[in-house]
């Protein structure tokens, strides 16, 4: 039995190494020769302008995002206590709500910022491909999050 668990667990380490590699640089995470994978070339200058916005989001949202997490745990062990009231689970739900809120206000402000970066052709060629994510991926219910980015 312990054998056939190390194999598992090694087979899905592979598996998940090679996904990991697969991306490449610039293959949609972090910034890259594409744009954040928006499929834009950037020069060298405004890759290390994403890359400086990032970072600086990232410190800007790091107590936000673990506020979140807390926030989150609390409602998990509220929806799982018998003894929780309906009371308790709503005002922990408007607390999470809150700081979602304020996290996207965060999100919209870091599109905003990384939309200077960009020429006018390079936003037209996005705008073309159908997309103003601007490599943030959206914070809903399932979680979803920045990964090693954030959240």
């Amino acid at each position: 039995m312990k054998r056939f668990l190390g194999i598992v667990v090694a087979v899905f380490l592979v598996a998940f190494a090679t996904s990991v590699f697969a991306f490449g640089p610039g293959g949609g995470f972090g910034p890259g020769p594409k744009g954040y994978g928006l499929g834009v070339d950037l020069s060298k200058d405004q890759q290390d302008k994403m890359w400086q916005l990032r970072e600086k989001f990232n410190a800007d949202t790091s107590a936000l995002r673990y506020e979140m997490f807390q926030k989150r745990s609390e409602l998990r062990a509220l929806y799982a206590d018998p003894k929780a009231t309906e009371a308790a689970i709503l005002a922990k739900e408007k607390e999470v709500d809150a700081l979602r809120q304020k996290m996207h206000d965060r999100m919209v402000r870091f599109k905003l910022d990384q939309r200077k970066i960009y020429t006018p052709e390079q936003l037209k060629q996005i705008g073309d491909r159908g997309g103003p994510g601007f490599g943030v991926r959206h914070f809903g219910p399932r979680g979803g999050g920045m990964g090693p980015c954030g959240f």
